[in-house]
């Protein structure tokens, strides 16, 4: 049977926002809500109808009564949205919802979307996967979307030859970018380029992904890969990107303990506010430091500890509200600059950028420290340098 084990001190209408305590992982339950979001904001609702050219031909029954099976699914989806946001029966209402995603798009195939039946498919499959261990259920769905993907460009012959990149970039999008490198190279060698690599990489993160020890580059080689043809294409693919990106928090490994953070009241006085305001699991125990020379902030997560920028970015990433945050603000620029395509296309491209660059686990200002020093040495000793 399945439990919900949220304090009785949390009040009910704060359920939506809060994510511990459930029969689902938090990070689970947090890409199944921001997924019916994402949903609901494309107006999934809306596209419920009855069955229209069904992948089953035995939906045509439904015609017999009119808006039986439109109400039924809308019915099912309010009420199972309801139960998830305010975490009752979370796994349950994820199975629902996903059936009905799934559903919608058999009984119509007009309506047959990748970006939805992925939706569909992660939020059923998340509702299957257990709260104790990972969800392996969700990476064996991510890995066949990407070798399927690939299966499918292999066998296909526009994709060989790259006519259907060049007819697609060059011509439908009549892309600046793909236009300027085309036309300085042989005729079709850059489409043919760019088919090769998306079919061959494609290929290879679906075998990182099965590997455990490769999985986390997987991860972030997905994020670079699709930011970069978002970059070059300016496309999202229907609302393909932002799935996969919520999609992505499932293999976010989520503390388990209590996050103690130690602190120096002189700094970062801003950003402990903020997260204590959106911290609303209070999982995040904040301990003053005596010393007024301690490091600024450090977390620790059972034996684990981490020190300032680390600590910074550990935070962020283990508080839900902050993907919260990050997705509600692309969905009010979008609608604050709808006419202004190009403004929105260069603030999105610049602010995914930053985020990549500052989440990717590299110490940047370690790697900054060291050239700046090799730097020194080398114009003490120009013999060396050469």
């Amino acid at each position: 049977m399945e439990t919900t084990t949220l304090s009785s001190k949390n009040q009910w209408w704060l359920r939506p926002l809060q994510f511990e305590g459930t029969a689902m992982l938090p990070n689970l339950l947090l890409m199944c809500k921001l997924l019916v979001i994402l949903l609901l904001a494309h107006h999934f609702f809306n596209k419920i109808q009855d069955p229209f050219i069904p992948f089953i031909p035995a939906m045509d029954l439904f015609h017999s009564t009119p808006n039986f099976f439109k109400l039924i699914l809308q019915t099912f989806l309010i009420l199972s949205t309801i139960t998830l946001f305010f975490n009752i029966y979370v796994r349950t209402s994820a199975i629902i919802i996903g059936s009905i995603v799934i559903l919608q798009i058999l009984s119509s195939k007009p309506s047959f979307y990748n970006h939805n039946f992925i939706c569909g498919c992660a939020l059923f499959l998340s509702g299957l996967s257990s709260k104790n261990q990972p969800p392996y259920l969700l990476v064996l769905q991510l890995a066949l979307v990407y070798l399927g993907a690939s299966i499918n460009k292999m066998f296909d012959v526009d994709w060989w030859s790259g006519a259907f990149m060049h007819t697609w970039l060059g011509q439908a999008k009549e892309n600046p970018f793909y236009l300027y490198v085309a036309d300085s190279l042989p005729k079709m060698w850059f489409a043919k380029f760019l088919s090769w690599t998306a079919i061959s990489t494609e290929f290879f993160i679906a075998i990182m992904i099965l590997t455990k020890k490769y999985r986390s580059f997987a991860i972030w080689f997905i994020i670079i890969f699709h930011t970069l043809l978002f970059t070059i294409t300016s496309f999202r693919f229907g609302h393909f990107i932002e799935s996969l990106a919520i999609i992505l928090l499932a293999f976010l490994v989520w503390p388990k303990q209590i996050m103690e953070v130690y602190y120096n009241p002189n700094h970062l006085k801003v950003f402990r506010r903020i997260i204590a305001i959106i911290d609303l699991d209070k999982k995040i125990i904040w301990k003053q430091a005596n010393n007024l020379n301690f490091d600024s902030i450090t977390l620790k997560i059972g034996k684990k500890e981490v020190k300032n920028d680390q600590a910074i970015k550990d935070i962020l990433l283990y508080t839900p509200l902050f993907f919260v945050i990050i997705m509600i603000a692309d969905m009010a620029l979008y609608v604050i600059l709808y006419n202004h395509r190009m403004l929105l296309f260069i603030i999105n491209v610049i602010v995914v950028w930053i985020l990549i660059f500052y989440f990717l686990p590299i110490d940047w200002r370690k790697k900054f420290y060291k050239i700046k020093a090799l730097g020194k040495k080398n114009r003490k000793d120009p013999i060396a340098a050469r």
